[in-house]
């Protein structure tokens, strides 16, 4: 037995641990706000854009960085809920040495941005940090790099651009890297009471209600104007998004608008898909979101009396109630009841900005959709850093995780968790796209070498390739703070360091000539494009030499071959049912619905979801 000195020291081991898994893993390339350096303003830097001149500072890569630059308005007052403005031009030298605000939101460990829970952000936070190659006057003007536009994940409710750096992976591979703040949550998406069901025929974008994607758009037409000016080129333009940034990537194909102002698309583990129409009795509809505030401002007693209420005010006089509120009673709207995230609004086809309709079927029509070459992929671990959290599933200490109550059952749910991810993220995208336009490439990212902490909690079995855990590869940028030795050690770092620099250079050659062949550098393996033939090696698994290295495989996933896999396990019928549940996890999932009615023969008892 241990004694209580020893008891102790372990438990601070554990918590150190969570700490590290949960700050440091759960997004990946997080780094500091300072970004890896205390700036002071480089004369060499000195830019002149479209609404003035800045100055940024010489980074620890080499290059230079350029942080905090405002790309459009700050979208308050009468701007909250309305397309972007231009940002005003200012007078004399701007000092870009810091990041700007990041967008409201609730913080969040797997976000980066402040303690769960804590209120953190601002609505002006519309601001984008670049960073390029060091470059002469004289280089400057002829160096037309690539630009790579980097879109933050975190559920369209979390996240910030400063929790990244793209310093490394610019200065490396000789690109240019823009990472920008976007609208979150239902400052991000919410459809204004002058049109609450979208059924006025006018292209005024003010009326979408996808303002975090017209962000986007406007961040886009910045780079456009202003890439020049940094030493990039804006005829090649290539938008990388992981998770929910992936999906607003994926949303820029669908975007009219966006014609033009990108050339290639790099999706990593899209996230959540889109949202449905906000209908008029959703959880979320601007119909109740306003008769809960009328409730919570004391304007209105009940439900009734905000009804009465709501009704007497024209559509005008409701959203400028909506905006006088300051934002987090704006929050207060979407918070205290379960479902918290499920009912907290996030893109979705709203016809206006964004086509509506199937979206594979707008995919497989190059008419419908921008035709650009496309890298799509996942990590074959991808829910593990969630299940890491579930007490139904390891056993924790303080809330943090330190072993995995059942082995099997759990790497067996995080298999096909992941599998039908990659079905509806990779596979099935990639074959309408090859099918019908542009050449599209696929990955899987596999690396799991993060060991032992403390020589007892397996972190490569709790945590493995999960979600997230890619990005410090893509950007080259394993700098994340005192805690980082737990997972990123000497152990692992030559070989992970040598798959990073893979990675950068599949990217950044995808970035410059619209493929990734062997890297810029031409020394990887071929990455050959999707194709028709399931037969075929047409994905390549991004892994370390120990465990089979970088390697073109065949890839065939679907979600009625996973369903099938799923009914051939030697397991009773409950806990296949259970697994299906746990596999199959979206409130509203159509073909899910109808799989749990035939799945087990039907034997399965009971609803797919328990009641929200």
């Amino acid at each position: 037995m241990p004694s209580k000195i020893e008891s102790a020291r372990t438990s601070r081991q554990i918590w150190a641990l969570g700490v590290a898994v949960a700050a440091l893993l759960a997004v990946g390339a997080c780094t500091r706000t300072t970004q890896g350096i205390d700036p002071a303003s480089d004369p060499i830097s000195v830019r002149e854009i479209d609404t003035g001149e800045l100055v940024g500072f010489g980074n620890s890569a080499g290059g230079h960085s350029w942080l905090g630059i405002p790309y459009a308005a700050p979208p308050v007052g009468e701007l909250r809920w309305r397309a972007p403005r231009p940002a005003a031009p200012w007078g004399g030298r701007r000092e870009a040495l810091a990041a700007g605000n990041a967008c409201i939101q609730y913080g969040s460990l797997l976000a980066g941005v402040g303690k769960p829970g804590s209120r953190e952000g601002s609505e002006d936070c519309l601001y984008l940090n670049i960073y390029a190659p060091k470059l002469s006057a004289g280089e400057l003007a002829g160096a037309a790099l690539p630009v790579m536009v980097w879109i933050h994940g975190g559920g369209n409710n979390t996240g910030h651009a400063a929790f990244y750096n793209g310093q490394v992976l610019a200065e490396r591979e000789r690109v240019l890297v823009v990472m920008l703040n976007y609208r979150l949550g239902p400052f991000g998406w919410f459809v204004p009471p002058e049109n609450p069901r979208l059924t006025a025929v006018t292209a005024d974008p003010d009326l979408s209600g996808n303002y975090g994607n017209l962000d986007v758009l406007a961040a886009l037409r910045w780079v456009r104007a202003n890439a020049a000016a940094f030493g990039g080129n804006p005829q090649n333009v290539t938008v990388l998004g992981e998770s929910a940034g992936g999906t607003n990537a994926v949303a820029l194909l669908l975007t009219p608008a966006a014609e033009g102002l990108f050339h290639r698309l790099i999706v990593q583990s899209m996230g959540f898909g889109f949202a449905r129409t906000p209908a008029a009795n959703a959880e979320a509809s601007p119909e109740r979101i306003l008769r809960r505030l009328l409730i919570n401002t004391g304007k209105a007693t009940d439900v009734s009396t905000a009804d009465a209420l709501a009704s007497k005010m024209s559509p005008a006089e409701q959203s400028a109630f909506l905006r006088s509120l300051e934002p987090w009673t704006i929050y207060g709207a979407y918070r205290g009841t379960s479902g918290d995230l499920e009912r907290i609004p996030s893109v979705f086809q709203d016809g206006r900005v964004i086509r509506a309709g199937d979206a594979r079927a707008l995919l497989a029509d190059p008419a419908t959709h921008i035709d650009v070459p496309t890298i799509l992929g996942t990590n074959r671990d991808e829910p593990k850093i969630f299940m890491a959290f579930d007490e139904r599933l390891v056993r924790t200490a303080a809330g943090l995780p330190f072993t995995v109550r059942d082995a099997a059952a759990y790497d067996r749910e995080a298999r096909y968790r992941a599998l039908v991810w990659k079905a509806d993220a990779v596979d099935s995208i990639a074959s309408v796209l090859a099918r019908h336009g542009e050449p599209a490439w696929a990955y899987r990212w596999d690396w799991d070498e993060q060991g032992k902490a403390f020589g007892f909690v397996d972190l490569s079995r709790i945590v493995g390739a999960a979600h997230g855990l890619e990005i410090p590869f893509v950007f080259g940028f394993f700098d994340v703070g005192p805690m980082g030795s737990m997972i990123y050690n000497d152990g692992n770092a030559a070989a992970r360091a040598a798959l990073s620099e893979r990675m950068m250079a599949y990217w950044a050659g995808f970035a410059r000539d619209g493929k990734p062949g062997r890297g810029s550098d031409g020394r990887g393996v071929e990455w050959t494009p999707w194709t028709a033939d399931a037969q075929a090696a047409r994905m390549i698994v991004f892994d370390t030499p120990r465990d089979g290295g970088i390697r073109m495989v065949t890839t065939d996933v679907s979600r009625d071959g996973v369903l099938a896999q799923m009914e051939r396990e030697a397991l009773p019928l409950t806990q296949r049912c259970a697994l299906f549940r746990a596999t199959f996890r979206d409130r509203v999932d159509e073909w899910a619905e109808s799989a749990w009615k035939r799945f087990g023969e039907g034997g399965c008892i009971g609803a797919r979801l328990a009641a929200p």
